[in-house]
């Protein structure tokens, strides 16, 4: 793996934890009705749930990477058109932050952990996006476990500034995010289709 494909793994990673998605919107619901001492059990839930959630989606990958080379190139394929489609969802989709039902407020580390580590959607979302950053003529699974510690770390990050967000967010925020990151996700979808990333 090449400094520049890791470096793209970060933008798209970074892309990917901007998106308002079950595990953002639960870490923004209980940030922003539970107090600051709960906060570092909802951060651990989200890290730890993208943890698991990888390490799934990675043993899988690995030994079907490592079986034939053409199949990576079919996901690369399949994972644009996925990232094009996630991006227009995003974009079009009606405002979910306020209409979403309140967490149970007794245990926001498990809430925030079952939501991110099995959401379905997720996996499938790890298992095209990391297939874009592998070089099947290396070794598949050290190049997955420096991707997933990688992504793990940026979550960590991405995890502090949701709930961050979660203390201060306003209505009007939500329609702005979600149009910002459908259009971002869109992006990343075309740059992968043509290329760009690989």
């Amino acid at each position: 793996m090449t400094l520049h494909t890791w470096l793209a793994f970060v933008a798209a990673s970074c892309l990917t934890l901007a998106l308002p998605g079950p595990t953002a919107l639960i870490i923004l619901r209980y940030a922003s009705q539970l107090g600051r001492s709960t906060l570092p059990f909802i951060i651990a839930g989200a890290v730890l749930g993208d943890t698991f959630a990888l390490t799934i989606c990675n043993f899988g990958l690995g030994a079907l990477l490592a079986a034939s080379s053409d199949v990576l190139t079919v996901l690369k394929i399949v994972a644009a058109l996925y990232l094009i489609g996630l991006g227009l969802s995003t974009l079009f989709a009606r405002p979910s932050f306020w209409t979403a039902p309140t967490p149970p407020n007794s245990r926001p580390f498990a809430g925030v952990f079952l939501v991110t580590a099995f959401n379905p959607k997720g996996i499938l979302f790890f298992c095209a996006l990391l297939p874009q950053f592998v070089d099947a003529a290396q070794p598949v699974m050290l190049q997955l476990a420096v991707l997933q510690a990688t992504f793990c770390a940026l979550s960590l990050v991405a995890a502090v500034i949701w709930v961050s967000a979660g203390r201060l967010l306003r209505r009007t925020g939500d329609r702005l995010i979600r149009r910002t990151t459908g259009l971002l996700l869109i992006g990343v979808g075309i740059a992968q289709a043509t290329g760009r990333f690989a």
